[in-house]
């Protein structure tokens, strides 16, 4: 009994099924490149391969899948290359940075603040 129950969680694990879930698929063509969370940084980051516009609008469609409903947009700087987008799902809130690196290259971070962590860590 226990050998098959280590059996289940083993082929959850390999498959993708671990615990601390991702709180939104990430889009086909991004990658994800570091997360340090720890050092009070994002939680996650990662790069998109497509122009600043198609990839925002695929992150947003992403996360949006997810459940999450887009909160608040806000156009950081002069040009429109970099912005910030916070979405909820019920008390927990996450915010998305997508920034424009090249021409067919964009960069995103996300951070996730859960209501039953907040006053303790963010992830």
């Amino acid at each position: 009994m226990l050998l098959r129950f280590a059996i289940v969680v083993f082929l959850a694990y390999a498959a993708g099924a671990a615990p601390a879930a991702e709180p939104f698929r990430i889009p086909v063509g991004a990658k994800l490149t570091s997360g340090s969370v720890e050092l009070g940084g994002w939680a996650a980051s990662g790069v998109v391969y497509a122009p600043y516009v198609q990839a925002r609008s695929r992150l947003i469609a992403a996360v949006s899948a997810s459940g999450w409903r887009l909160s608040h947009e806000i156009a950081l700087g002069k040009r429109t290359d970099k912005t910030l987008l916070s979405f909820t799902r019920g008390r927990d809130e996450l915010t998305l940075m997508v920034t424009r690196l090249a021409v067919n290259r964009t960069a995103f971070s996300y951070g996730l603040s859960l209501a039953r962590e907040r006053g303790k860590v963010s992830r």
